[in-house]
């Protein structure tokens, strides 16, 4: 059984899509990193209309990262369908319709995407528990301050909800 032209040609053209989407993908994650690195900065500086700022722009990033990543699945399960393979088959499994010069270059690519997804997630984190931290910190000055005025509750989940008497402002209340 023999492929036309057409069929070999529009392989090829599914497989530099997936390597130009993955591309992508990877510079949208170093977007999200670098965002993620800002609203840290602005964390650290202890300046709060950054840090709202940041997170404005980390949920963009965010949404930018999600739709590339489709776009590549959506791209990797049309390579696999016309290959004969199930829809829902990985990239790494796909490995083996690239070419031979391709195929290191989509594992390098699979790779780099992995590692900044993970950097990302750890990232997050980082800052998550920087500005639960600083909500801490900035409760206990308050309780230092103006005693009885600041007071912790805990949901039967174990999530921590600090309320602020009236006077102390909004910007103590998390959930």
């Amino acid at each position: 059984m023999t492929a036309d032209f057409g069929e070999i040609a529009s392989g090829t053209d599914r497989q530099g899509k997936i390597i130009v989407a993955l591309r992508e993908e990877v510079a949208e994650y170093g977007a999200l990193l670098n965002c993620f690195d800002e609203q840290q900065s602005a964390i650290l500086s202890r300046d709060p209309e950054a840090v709202t700022m940041a997170d404005e722009t980390i949920s963009l990033q965010l949404v930018t990262t999600r739709d590339r990543r489709r776009h590549r699945e959506i791209l990797v399960a049309e390579l696999a369908a016309v290959s004969g393979q199930p829809t829902h088959s990985s990239l790494t499994a796909l490995k083996p319709l690239f070419a031979e010069p391709m195929g290191p270059l989509v594992q390098a690519l699979i790779t780099e995407v992995n590692r900044l997804i993970t950097l990302a997630r750890r990232r997050a984190q980082q800052n998550q528990m920087l500005l639960a931290r600083t909500i801490e910190l900035t409760q206990e000055i308050v309780s230092t301050l103006s005693p009885g005025t600041v007071t912790r509750t805990y949901s039967p989940q174990g999530r921590m909800k600090i309320k602020a008497s009236a006077g102390v402002g909004r910007l103590l209340e998390k959930s």
